[in-house]
C-alpha cells in the first residue's frame, strides 16, 4: 500500500481507502468501488457531493460521490425484479493494484458477475479520472449499459448553469418521457432528469463557489443531467430535504436502449474526467 493511502473502517467490515497525496485528498469505498470524496489541494471546496445521511451498509448504494451503475442503466430492460442501475454499486468489489507517482494516486478494482467482468481504474490527482472496462467472459453475446453517476457539489442549484448541450436532443424523463432539444445552457428551477444525446464534454459554471467544473468523457453516447428538486429529495431517506440545493449530477452514460452488445471475449470501456478551474476570490 503506498504511503499516501491508508485503510479505515468507518463501519465494521466496510473498508474505505483514505488518500492524502500532494495533489489531492479523497476517500474511496471498497463497496461499489465508490469514490466518496475528492478535493484537489488547490481547490477551496469539495468537488463531489456526499450526502450527510448516506448509509454505509452492504447492499445499499452510497448517496453521493460517484456510484458505478453497471451492467445496466436505470431499470433492467426486461426483468423488473432486478435492482435498478445494476448490482455493482451495492456490492463489495475486489482490489487490484494501487500505485502512486508525483501526479496522482491510481487504484484498480474488479468485479465479476456471470459473463460480465468489470475493471474500474481511478486516477485521483489535480483531475479525477474514472475508467470502466467491461469484458464478456462468457460464450454468448451480452449487452452492457450503465453510468458513472457523478454528484457534483454546487453552492446554490438555482444559481448554476451547465454549458455544452446547446442544440442537443434529449429525452426528458420528468413525467411522461418526451423528446426535446436544448436551447442555451441548462438552468434549474424544478426537477431535471434528462438523457442528452452527446459524446461531448460539459462545463458546470458555479458563481457561488467561484469555479467552473469541466466534465469530459469518452466511450458513452449519452450524458445524464439530474437534480431531484424539492418533492423527490424529501422522499429520499438518505438525502436531507434541502440537499437538492447542494448538488447536480452530470453522468457519462450508456442508456439501456443504446447498450453495447459484446461478443465473447470482447471489451468496451467508457470514462469520465473531472477537473476544476477556480476563480480568485476577492
Amino acid at each position: 500500500m503506498p504511503d499516501s493511502i491508508r485503510t479505515t473502517e468507518p463501519v465494521a467490515g466496510y473498508p474505505v481507502y483514505e488518500i492524502d497525496h500532494p495533489t489531492c485528498t479523497a476517500r474511496v469505498a471498497l463497496h461499489g468501488a465508490h469514490v466518496m470524496e475528492w478535493q484537489p489541494k488547490h481547490v477551496s471546496d469539495p468537488v463531489l457531493y456526499l450526502s450527510p445521511e448516506a448509509v454505509l451498509r452492504e447492499g445499499k448504494a452510497i448517496r453521493g460521490g460517484i456510484p458505478v451503475c453497471w451492467p445496466w442503466f436505470n431499470a433492467h430492460p426486461t426483468d423488473p425484479s432486478l435492482p435498478s442501475h445494476g448490482f455493482a454499486r451495492s456490492t463489495f468489489w475486489k482490489t487490484g493494484e494501487f500505485s502512486t507517482d508525483g501526479d496522482a494516486v491510481t487504484l484498480r478494482f474488479t468485479f465479476e458477475k456471470g459473463a460480465w467482468h468489470a475493471e474500474l481504474r481511478l486516477s485521483l490527482g489535480e483531475a479525477l479520472e474514472a475508467e470502466l472496462t467491461t469484458t464478456n467472459r462468457g460464450d454468448q453475446p451480452v449487452p452492457v449499459s450503465g453510468a458513472l453517476h457523478s454528484y457534483l457539489r454546487v453552492g446554490d442549484i438555482s444559481a448554476i448553469h451547465i454549458e455544452g448541450f446547446d442544440g442537443c436532443g434529449y429525452l426528458d424523463t420528468v413525467g411522461a418521457p418526451a423528446a426535446r432539444r436544448q436551447d442555451g445552457p441548462v438552468r434549474f428551477d424544478s426537477e431535471v432528469d434528462r438523457i442528452y444525446d452527446t459524446h461531448g464534454s460539459s462545463r458546470l459554471v458555479d458563481p457561488t463557489l467561484h469555479r467552473t467544473i469541466t466534465v469530459e468523457k469518452s466511450g458513452s453516447p449519452s450524458t445524464v443531467v439530474w437534480n431531484p428538486w424539492i418533492e423527490k429529495a424529501a422522499a429520499l431517506g438518505d438525502l436531507p430535504d434541502e440537499g437538492y440545493k447542494d448538488f447536480v449530477c452530470i453522468e457519462a452514460a450508456i442508456a439501456n436502449d443504446l447498450a453495447v452488445r459484446l461478443a465473447p471475449g470482447e471489451s468496451h470501456k467508457f470514462s469520465t474526467r473531472i477537473r476544476v478551474e477556480e476563480e480568485r476570490r476577492l
